[in-house]
């Protein structure tokens, strides 16, 4: 079972540990909401029951909030 690891996108540094990709998302998605972080500043690392790294990805563009526009 793989796990997935949200970390900073430049220094790679641990944020959260979650079971799902969808909880890796919903956490960042949660910290742009607050404004503690911008989109692009943290990415997902998943992680195989051996330790070594998967692969590593950002949260997708359709996970972005919808832009209005004001008239």
């Amino acid at each position: 079972m793989s796990v997935f690891v949200v970390q900073e996108s430049i220094h790679a540094d641990h944020v959260s540990r979650h079971e799902t990709r969808d909880d890796a998302i919903a956490a960042i998605e949660e910290m742009i909401r607050e404004g503690l972080a911008e989109r692009g500043e943290f990415n997902i690392r998943e992680i195989d029951d051996a330790g070594k790294t998967v692969r590593v990805f950002g949260v997708p563009d359709s996970a972005a909030p919808a832009k209005t526009e004001v008239a």
